[in-house]
């Protein structure tokens, strides 16, 4: 939740999804620090808000890190190399939107 690691975030989405030109949106730039620091986070927002972030982007934090350890040496936490995201949804429906 480091300013340097926040920064490390936001340059990992800029360089993996090159499609949000905007980068992240500020709940997403509060949240994900606290998820990647292993803490609890309960998230609400409208649909299409962007919620999918917050399990998505974790795990690409950990495929680049762990990918290119020399391009983030201030990075010694225990990371992931093939990490899992696990998501419950109410509806099947629903599930297949986020597939």
């Amino acid at each position: 939740q480091s300013d340097e690691g926040c920064e490390v975030l936001k340059s990992i989405v800029k360089k993996l999804i090159p499609q949000w030109p905007n980068g992240l949106h500020n709940f997403q730039l509060n949240s994900l620090p606290i998820i990647l620091d292993n803490e609890d986070l309960f998230a609400i927002t409208v649909t299409g808000d962007g919620k999918s972030a917050l399990f998505a982007v974790p795990i690409l934090f950990h495929l680049e890190i762990s990918k290119n350890p020399d391009l983030y040496p201030k990075f010694k936490i225990p990371l992931h190399k093939k990490p899992v995201g696990i998501v419950v949804t109410p509806t099947k429906r629903l599930a297949n939107n986020i597939v």
